[in-house]
């Protein structure tokens, strides 16, 4: 075979030198390094994509629970304030126009000289204060309903109905003093048994103490059985240190109402005191005959016992008191005798 043909077969089957350097061990690995770092390119510009919506995500959800936080955080539209303290369902239909009103409406001040006005919404304004002193007083807000019930002297002082009420409420607030003055003079109309006991005891804690009785025994005689200014009377006598008629009046009360056993406890130690061990002795078997468990009443018993000459009666009340209490309690009692 001559030299040009075999030079042609030799073309034939030879490989592109282009082609074949592309495969060299040399071109393949920077090949391999180009797409790694193709990679990694891509792989860092997906993270900063992913932290970017991450952050984006983290702060819109921040955004909106603070939002909610303040939203939440914010005061409620304030309840007009005459709608603040009186439901209008809980007023009767013909009253419910006073929640139409500010509470500055009932104020008893006007503008202007001379005496205090007295027309239609003069009385609008006594009838506002009371109402709502009403509603006060109802709800157990003595302190409103006093101010409200002042508000309605202030603008009608001759307002009947009005007193009794408000000087009831002074009683609730402690407020002796002003409860006197306010009652001593209503008319004799609304002296019932009750304004005449809540006189009475202002009158005992002003420690005035004859009006305090005349007052007291008012009200029993208007109510013999009205408990209460018994009581009271009882108080006023051991205050007094009329010791008779204390007693009288403690037994009459607690024959009234024999299960207040606070009284009846608290009348033995009185004739203890008094040094009327029998009565303090009949008294106290009564009432362990009612209460068995109370320690101090057979100490109590087993005292006036001992002074009543009565061992035996005495052992038996301080045995009794013993399997209730500490035995040092029963030594310190019996060291008192």
């Amino acid at each position: 075979m001559d030299s040009g043909k075999r030079q042609h077969l030799q073309d034939i089957y030879a490989t592109d030198q282009t082609a074949k350097d592309d495969y060299t061990p040399q071109i393949s690995n920077e090949v391999m390094e180009e797409r790694k770092r193709d990679i990694r390119r891509h792989q860092f510009t997906s993270f900063i994509l992913g932290f970017l919506v991450l952050v984006l995500s983290v702060s819109l959800v921040y955004v909106v629970v603070r939002e909610y936080v303040k939203i939440q955080s914010v005061a409620p539209s304030p309840t007009p304030i005459t709608q603040e303290y009186i439901p209008r369902y809980s007023l009767p239909t013909e009253s419910q126009w006073v929640l139409d009103f500010s509470r500055s409406y009932g104020s008893p001040e006007w503008k202007g000289e001379g005496e205090r006005p007295f027309n239609v919404e003069w009385m609008r304004k006594a009838a506002f204060n009371l109402i709502l002193g009403e509603q006060a007083a109802s709800h157990g807000e003595f302190a409103e309903a006093a101010r409200y019930y002042e508000n309605v002297l202030e603008i009608l002082p001759d307002l009947e109905g009005v007193k009794v009420p408000l000087g009831t409420i002074y009683f609730q607030l402690e407020e002796f003093d002003k409860a006197l003055v306010l009652l001593e003079n209503i008319p004799e109309a609304d002296l019932t048994p009750d304004v005449l006991n809540n006189l009475g005891a202002a009158c005992l804690n002003a420690e005035a103490y004859d009006r305090a009785e005349s007052y007291l025994k008012q009200a029993i005689e208007m109510q013999p059985t009205y408990v209460e200014p018994q009581k009271n009377l009882a108080l006023l006598y051991k205050k007094q240190s009329r010791e008779d008629e204390a007693v009288i009046a403690f037994e009459k009360y607690i024959d009234l109402r024999p299960k207040d056993i606070d009284t009846q406890h608290s009348l033995a130690l009185y004739l203890t005191k008094l040094g009327r061990w029998e009565e303090a002795a009949t008294l106290l078997e009564h009432l362990t005959q009612e209460i068995t468990d109370v320690p101090v009443l057979y100490f109590l018993l087993a005292r006036a016992e001992t002074h009543n000459n009565r061992p035996d009666k005495a052992m038996a009340a301080i045995q009794r008191a013993i399997q209730l209490a500490n035995p040092n309690a029963a030594i310190g009692y019996m060291n008192n005798t």
